[in-house]
């Protein structure tokens, strides 16, 4: 027994090396991780403890070793393979200081290959916790089928956002492909605004073809570089309407405007996607009639008569990423 007068602290036996088997990752780091996030990470911007302070507190009171506590809190946690090196190469999870999770492969210490990223810090969207809401409460006898229809009409959504919402989980993510640390390849990204993105990407960028659902319905199929629409492209407006042709840096600028009733303009685009030729044509394919004119002030004013056309939108590609 030890004599508590004699100065002396008992020492504690603490396992570094022991693995949580519900996680994977190492149990000492697991609940820094845990007390962390609880006590730092959730906490309001203004009324969070200095990360040091919260160190020592905590290596005190857990009797841990603090380097291993600063460590977690400033570098998160990891568990899988490493190489020669100590980086992290092969199949893994890892939690981020941020409170990021990404689960899938690393080669030499970074993300590469399949891998799947959660934005956690980033907060959840309106939409996604009122379909994990909607989800919790609704008759098991309805399908999923039936209760992303239902809900997308009720959330005035694209049943593309509730069906991502409920593949993905509710918080912001990336589902794909990574070259050394950056999304490269093909990826699914579900953004905070409740958008989703489907295709290509070249150094962390929508690049090559894709799909846009947006929150209102709204869907744009085409290619993409640098993060915006460019080259051929279809934007379908959830209420019929669809932009198509040319698209430069994210801008419409030549090509068919297709109303919701069939009639077509055909002509060029300003930087605000409004119709800017001095001359252009408005189609109207149900009559097999066409006419030239120019629009100005958002209205259109004819420059000659009608006359017999049997013209038709451009073929469509829509392409299903």
């Amino acid at each position: 027994m030890s004599d508590a007068g004699d100065g002396e602290e008992e020492k504690v036996f603490v396992d570094y090396d022991a693995v949580d088997e519900e996680t994977g990752f190492k149990k000492v780091e697991i609940d820094i991780w845990r007390h962390y996030e609880a006590n730092v990470l959730q906490k309001p911007e203004d009324d969070r403890p200095d990360v040091d302070s919260w160190a020592d507190e905590y290596a005190e009171e857990k009797r841990v070793d603090r380097k291993r506590v600063k460590y977690v809190a400033t570098m998160g946690i990891y568990a899988g393979p490493r190489d020669e090196f100590n980086q992290r190469t092969g199949s893994g999870k890892a939690i981020y200081a941020s409170g990021d999770v990404y689960e899938g492969d690393f080669f030499e210490g970074k993300k590469h290959g399949q891998g799947h990223y959660i934005f956690k810090s980033q907060g959840r969207s309106e939409s996604d916790v009122l379909v994990h809401k909607a989800w919790k409460a609704k008759d098991a006898a309805e399908t999923r089928e039936s209760f992303v229809a239902r809900l997308a009409a009720h959330l005035k959504v694209g049943t593309a956002i509730v069906e991502a919402s409920l593949e993905y989980g509710d918080y912001p993510c990336f589902h794909g492909d990574y070259h050394l640390g950056v999304r490269t390849g093909q990826g699914l990204m579900k953004n905070k605004d409740g958008s989703v993105y489907k295709g290509d990407w070249l150094n962390n960028k929508r690049n090559g073809q894709g799909m846009m659902f947006f929150l209102n319905g709204d869907i744009y199929s085409g290619m993409w570089a640098n993060g915006q629409k460019h080259g051929f492209g279809t934007y379908r407006f959830a209420n019929g309407g669809e932009y198509r042709g040319e698209w430069n840096n994210g801008v419409f600028t030549e090509g068919q405007w297709i109303m919701a009733d069939g009639n077509y303009f055909e002509g060029a685009f300003d930087k605000k996607n409004r119709p800017c030729d001095a001359e252009a044509t408005m189609h109207f394919p149900p009559l097999n009639m066409s006419v030239q004119g120019v629009f100005k002030k958002g209205k259109w004013a004819p420059l000659n008569e009608l006359r017999v056309c049997e013209e038709r939108p451009a073929d469509e590609e829509w392409v299903e990423a």
